[in-house]
């Protein structure tokens, strides 16, 4: 199934390509889409991914994967590439901010898609009848920030990836109903570990660490 895709970017002549799976929200949830596969699969899926488009920049299509490489960059990097989802404190209101249609104001697009399903627990004001103090100052925001740092977050403080992982509080407070979530069973700790140490495993062979290094 990845190759497939993968093809079809190749025959648009396009460049660009991030293998990501389906986030519990929104019309995935509605058609429960995103509980068709455990992080274990996915990571199969992205595994197999990697591995063919490492096989076409090998043979002369360059062709790159985008969290492959946000991963590489806070690896090797002197700029943080500020990825949302891998950033300590969240990226939440700090990183970005949705303008909803109404007016309403959301402190990520994943907040916004909760919305969609009726649970309001992410909106922080709106343009209409709040200030920006009030907005960015919003208890729910401040909250979720103080509990998304990894290094006070159980099992994340001991972890060896801290520094290259994050935190999500709004696809934990989603999947468990809290905004730090019990790690062995989240799959975005599963996922983050997973495509890490794959990273780190092919940066000891010479030929897709060539690759992965072009990618810089």
């Amino acid at each position: 199934m990845p190759c497939e895709i993968i093809d079809t970017y190749v025959e648009l002549g396009l460049r660009s390509i991030f293998l990501r799976p389906l986030s519990p929200y929104g019309f995935a949830v509605k058609t429960k889409q995103a509980a068709k596969y455990n992080s274990e699969r996915w990571l199969q899926f992205y595994k197999e991914g990697l591995e063919y488009i490492l096989e076409l920049n090998q043979a002369g299509y360059f062709l790159v994967e985008q969290y492959t490489r946000i991963i590489l960059k806070k690896l090797f990097a002197s700029e943080n590439p500020g990825y949302v989802d891998l950033q300590s404190p969240a990226g939440l209101g700090i990183s970005v901010i949705v303008y909803n249609y109404d007016g309403d104001v959301y402190a990520s697009d994943e907040a916004r898609m909760l919305r969609e399903m009726g649970d309001e627990k992410f909106r922080l004001g709106s343009v209409h009848r709040n200030t920006y103090e009030e907005i960015f100052g919003a208890d729910v925001l401040l909250d979720a920030l103080e509990e998304s740092l990894v290094e006070s977050s159980p099992m994340c403080s001991e972890c060896g990836y801290q520094t290259l992982c994050g935190s999500d509080p709004v696809y934990h407070y989603a999947t468990q109903g809290d905004y730090v979530g019990k790690k062995p069973l989240s799959f975005f700790c599963h996922k983050n570990m997973g495509v890490i140490t794959h990273i780190l495993d092919l940066l000891q062979q010479p030929g897709p660490r060539k690759t992965l290094e072009s990618w810089l």
